[in-house]
């Protein structure tokens, strides 16, 4: 999912910074980079037998933003391995990355959930 902001005058560090410390309270593993014009943080799900990952990215500018999240694509590859293996027990493995998949998904709708209302109390937060 991707979504847009503009004229809102935002600190993108601080709000990359807001995002990392809201995960690592969690217990979630998380990796910031930056990136030229903005940052990428990977969520990384813990205590799950196969972890699950959320990518969020938030590039632009103060003024002109946007944000992108994404789960692994390692989710769906070994979905796909599972099923051509379920009659050698690969059930097992399609039902453990349904659950990070679940997991997942819930993840990215509890972030969009609650990113706007940090992206308003980081509004003009800019010097």
């Amino acid at each position: 999912m991707e979504k847009q902001w503009k004229n809102l005058n935002v600190n993108l560090r601080q709000l990359a910074k807001t995002v990392e410390e809201r995960y690592s309270r969690r217990n979630c593993k998380v990796e910031e980079t930056a990136l030229k014009g903005g940052y990428s943080i990977r969520v990384i799900l813990a205590g799950l037998r196969t972890p699950g990952v959320m990518s969020i990215v938030i590039r632009g500018t103060p003024d002109d933003f946007m944000i992108e999240t994404r789960g692994t694509e390692q989710e769906d590859d070994a979905i796909k391995v599972g099923l051509m293996t379920t009659i050698f027990g690969g059930g097992s493995l399609i039902l453990r990355n349904l659950k990070s998949r679940e997991e997942l998904e819930k993840l990215e709708r509890e972030f969009w959930g609650t990113i706007e209302e940090t992206i308003r109390s980081l509004t003009n937060s800019t010097a």
